[in-house]
């Protein structure tokens, strides 16, 4: 063991609350080569990722990313100088060092812009902080896991709550937590839907908390709630029932990719005495106050 893993170990352990927690928690299961296969394995890597390891240690999770896929890059940072070198060294000698290369450096003060995972083993405190970074610099769709093997890891993002968590085939492995950073839809969006001869406005307000979001939806004078919203990364989806002129109630079910300010999907509307239809959807985001618009009492 060097300095850090004795640091870590220590830690590990002083946190234990009891002999059967320090045999299952404790340095050095917790960067085993069996752990960090399986946090490979929840990235399901493809051609063109980037991998970046926050606080990289000596290397072993973003060497073992390249060395499971030939078309895989990846850097670390961390602020042990001595651990970087090492890290260095170990993918020259491999043959990596085209493909994994490491920094001495602050993670706060990395560019995740480029990165499609971002891989960590902290402790929770610095592992919540990074969250406002993430979220901010990296794009949606970005996987992001975490290696729970550290004693206290519950709300290791704080309420930005986990889309996986991993315990391993016996179900009883020490975790590993799995996000996937989203797209930001919050407020209100407007788009246009030409059906039954007619086109129709429509607005919608949205309020998101991480991943998860609930929104309300306008066309003309009536209003619904959304159903089954969902959204993964840039990729949104959601449904209601809506009354359109010259349709009827028609069922709306919309799928979608979000792009900054706008979102480019399809939409398939089922009104109530007919078959359904397809066509283009293309919002964007706007301005809030036509929802608010009066509505009046002729609604029928």
């Amino acid at each position: 063991m060097n300095r850090r893993d004795w640091m870590r170990a220590a830690a590990l352990l002083a946190m234990a609350g009891s002999a059967r927690a320090q045999e299952q928690w404790s340095f050095p299961a917790g960067s085993s080569p069996q752990l960090i296969d399986r946090m490979v394995r929840l990235a399901q890597l493809r051609d063109g990722d980037v991998v970046v390891d926050l606080g990289s240690f000596d290397g072993r999770i973003v060497l073992a990313a390249v060395r499971s896929h030939p078309k895989v890059r990846g850097w670390g940072v961390d602020i042990e100088e001595d651990l970087v070198r090492q890290a260095n060294e170990t993918a020259r000698a491999e043959g990596l060092a085209a493909r994994a290369q490491f920094f001495h450096r602050n993670a706060f003060d990395v560019d995740l812009r480029e990165v499609s995972v971002i891989n960590m083993w902290l402790f929770r405190s610095r592992t919540q902080l990074l969250r406002p970074k993430i979220l901010a610099e990296a794009r949606p769709g970005t996987r992001v896991i975490v290696n729970g093997a550290l004693i206290d890891n519950r709300n290791m993002m704080g309420a930005w709550q986990p889309d996986v968590v991993d315990r391993g085939a016996s179900g009883s492995a020490p975790p590993i937590l799995f996000w996937i950073v989203p797209a930001r839809v919050d407020g209100a969006w407007t788009w246009e839907l030409a059906a039954g001869g007619a086109k129709h406005g429509y607005e919608l307000l949205v309020h998101q908390q991480f991943q998860r979001f609930e929104g309300f939806v306008r066309a003309g004078v009536r209003r619904e709630n959304l159903e089954e919203p969902s959204l993964r990364g840039d990729q949104i989806g959601f449904g209601f029932t809506l009354t359109l002129p010259g349709l009827g109630a028609t069922r709306h079910q919309f799928r979608g990719r979000v792009d900054g300010d706008h979102v480019r999907g399809t939409a398939v509307l089922t009104p109530a005495d007919s078959k359904p239809f397809e066509v283009a959807w293309q919002g964007q985001r706007g301005d809030a106050a036509r929802w608010f618009r009066p509505t009046g009492t002729n609604i029928k």
